[in-house]
């Protein structure tokens, strides 16, 4: 199964130009301009503010992070998670409803009529095998997995469609409703187009309430609404992301009006400064993304069980996620993010113990020199990996942390020779499913299984799991993973935003698998 290395972007959105309010009938609020008259007119254009470069927005191999809000804005799948909920709920998007057979092998859809592509081809049950076929052939390294158990797909009318799957699979609703999961194409734009994946990162053929307008890589990317729409577009006509050189950037453009919003990561700093501004309204959403320390068994100074529980258990955790995070984030007291799994399955049991750390200066590690090393880009990485050392290096256990830029980051981990003692990473999984975080942290063939640990049983339990439905096994799992003391879930992290006061429905507009994207329909500019 084909797994992605996951970190969170600092993913940013900014709402429409906006200055200062002022007295003068011929200056504009925030989230309107000034018309001929002198009147205020409400400015439809959205300006969005981004502190990371957008990759190539692809629907059928986009699988990052901030191009996932122009995907999801132009192109809709069968079904898609709700917004503004805590837990992921899986609702209809492209199709009303849906039934699955009782052997948990048949999926049937019944697909929305009245509805067309922005090229103008109508939108039937014709469109989804092409589709599939695109994100197999164009997603293979990335997403194509989430479609990749399909035995057969069946089409018995313009309005149904049939899922056959290889084996039982209590995912599969949750990979469709994926932000990185099956989105519709024109038919017409995949026969004209579908090997040329400059076009499709380039153009857009899909049924979403936005399509692709003018893209200036690395400096600003457009969106225009689709008129042909079958649902409220909202009410925005535009969407212009800009592509700024900082967090720092953004916060005062956003305090001098020049832009209307911020969606980001787990920034504290960022997150204080805007809360803390009366013309800003600041809000904090759930994700599923949480950092994620490693402890490398291949190495002496952690090769036993016991010497890596112990100092799991001595590490103020606490300490660490309040100093980083703040209200962004909470100590996690299990191994899947809270949302994912039922909180009395999900518990390590693993308790503070003051005079851990000390002990093991005295013992197990005495005389060793602990390495950690984090990926520069990870935001809280430096934080969290230097608060680590403190607290070793404090009791007298030699610690030593270092970034590192993507491609060192990533040829140490995978060497034996070169990996450190211990590592980090900000993990979120690819769909709301507990299978979607485990098998890509725990399994033997896990992408972010990064020092290559193997527990025994643990891969046959997520089989039993995936194939049977039985959520209680994931149980199992948090007591494998627990006892192995390979690794330990940091925090659960939200995602902080802040908009001019005047804009609204921001509260309840972002998914909550990835906390940073957004269904800007709901997004009304000020009046």
């Amino acid at each position: 199964m084909n797994r992605r290395t996951t970190f969170a972007l600092a993913g940013a959105a900014a709402l429409a130009l906006g200055l200062t309010a002022c007295s003068s009938a011929e200056e504009s609020l925030p989230g309107q301009s000034a018309g001929a008259s002198g009147a205020s007119d409400v400015d439809t254009t959205l300006d969005m503010g981004l502190s990371a470069d957008i990759s190539a927005p692809d629907p059928s191999s986009a699988y990052n992070g901030s191009e996932m809000n122009l995907v999801l804005a132009a192109y809709e799948g069968l079904v898609k998670y709700a917004t503004g909920t805590e837990e992921a709920e899986i609702v209809p998007s492209l199709a009303t409803e849906w039934t699955v057979s009782e052997d948990g092998l048949t999926y049937t859809f019944t697909l929305r009529e009245g509805v067309t592509f922005a090229d103008g081809t109508p939108f039937t049950s014709a469109a989804v095998q092409p589709s599939v076929d695109r994100l197999l052939t164009a997603g293979e390294s990335g997403p194509a997995y989430l479609v990749g158990g399909i035995a057969s797909i069946e089409t018995p009318s313009d309005t149904e469609v049939v899922f056959t799957l290889e084996a039982p699979n209590d995912a599969f609703l949750d990979y469709l409703a994926s932000p990185f999961g099956l989105k519709m194409i024109s038919p017409d734009a995949l026969t004209a187009h579908g090997d040329d994946a400059e076009w499709f990162a380039a153009n857009s053929a899909g049924t979403g309430p936005f399509q692709y307008g003018t893209f200036d890589e690395g400096v600003s990317y457009e969106l225009t609404a689709n008129d042909s729409y079958w649902g409220d577009t909202g009410g925005y006509e535009s969407i212009e992301f800009h592509i700024l050189d900082s967090t720092n950037t953004i916060q005062l453009q956003l305090e001098s009006g020049e832009l209307d919003g911020y969606i980001g990561s787990a920034n504290k700093p960022l997150f204080d400064a805007l809360s803390q501004n009366a013309d800003l309204n600041a809000y904090t959403y759930p994700s599923m993304m949480a950092p994620v320390v490693y402890l490398n068994p291949n190495r002496e100074a952690l090769a036993d069980v016991e010497t890596r529980q112990a100092l799991l258990a001595g590490v103020d955790w606490d300490g660490i996620v309040q100093s980083v995070y703040g209200d962004l984030g909470a100590t996690s007291t299990g191994v899947f993010p809270s949302t994912l799994v039922e909180s009395d399955l999900n518990q390590t049991g693993i308790e503070f113990d003051a005079d851990a750390l000390a002990a093991l200066a005295e013992g197990d590690l005495a005389g060793q020199k602990i390495s950690i090393n984090y990926p520069s880009y990870v935001p809280g990485g430096q934080d969290i990996a230097d608060n680590l050392a403190a607290q070793l290096n404090t009791v007298g256990i030699t610690a030593e942390s270092v970034g590192l830029e993507s491609s060192a980051y990533w040829s140490t981990v995978f060497d034996p020779e070169k990996a450190p003692d211990i590592t980090l990473m900000s993990v979120f999984p690819d769909a709301a499913h507990p299978d979607a975080w485990a098998r890509l942290l725990y399994s033997s063939s896990g992408g972010l299984n990064l020092f290559y640990p193997e527990i025994e049983g643990l891969d046959a339990v997520l089989d039993e799991a995936i194939e049977t439905g039985d959520h209680a096994l994931y149980g199992e799992i948090t007591d494998l993973i627990t006892e192995s003391a390979d690794y330990y879930t940091v925090a659960d992290l939200k995602v902080s935003a802040a908009f001019q006061a005047g804009i609204t429905g921001a509260e309840s507009a972002s998914y909550p698998l990835l906390g940073i994207t957004f269904d800007f329909t709901q997004l009304t500019p000020g009046q």
